[in-house]
């Protein structure tokens, strides 16, 4: 199966991530606000920096975010009724610009298994009809993961998402439906150089999503 098409700065971004794996307990906030700011370039020391600046909420992570960068990133948060179609424009809307890294808060026990066979991702590119195969992960709060690239298929659209465990999927790097990751989803935290805020505001805007 051919890989994903990756946002930009993507294939960056999840060798940072992995190469910080695995992510501390509770820390899965942090963790991927920690490669967002690797990945652009900022030396933070680890995961117990970036949490002891953001905790572990959305808006604590845009504040440390923007405060390790110098105020050079901008971390702009999206929210609203997310639907495989709003999912789908704001993402495909981001390979405008030159780096994005995309965190997401969502609740895990909507994915489908971090192991679902390839042949069953095939099946869904082909025919739109998720795998049977459901997450058997039920963390006890919210978690954070990183959606790094987009597989688009005749009938269905895999997003790629790259995790704080190593054990889930290949090194932390899984493919889920677009429909259960939009199930899945709370909340989306975007993060850019700062002079594109602008620009994913108006995607964010334009998908019928607000910020």
């Amino acid at each position: 199966m051919s890989g994903p098409r990756r946002l930009p700065g993507g294939e960056h971004l999840v060798a940072v991530a992995r190469a910080e794996l695995p992510q501390r307990d509770g820390l899965a906030g942090p963790f991927t606000a920690l490669a967002a700011l690797r990945a652009a370039g900022f030396d933070v020391a680890g995961q117990d920096e970036v949490a002891a600046l953001a905790g572990t909420t959305m808006e604590g992570l845009a504040r440390a975010i923007g405060t390790l960068s110098g105020g050079q990133l901008a971390a702009v948060p999206a929210t609203g009724d997310w639907t495989p179609r709003t999912l789908f424009m704001l993402l495909t809307a981001l390979w405008r610009l030159p780096r994005v890294a995309v965190i997401a808060e969502v609740d895990p026990a909507e994915f489908g298994a971090h192991d679902t066979p390839e042949r069953a991702l095939l099946d869904y590119l082909d025919t739109g009809v998720p795998p049977l195969w459901s997450s058997r992960w039920r963390p006890a709060a919210a978690h954070f993961v990183l959606v790094t690239g987009l597989r688009i298929g005749t009938e269905g659209t895999l997003l790629s998402i790259m995790d704080g465990y190593p054990s889930l999927g290949d090194n932390g790097s899984h493919d889920q439906p677009v429909e259960w990751v939009a199930a899945a989803l709370s909340r989306m935290l975007i993060v850019v150089d700062g002079g594109d805020a602008g620009a994913v505001a108006a995607a964010i805007t334009s998908a019928g999503l607000w910020s």
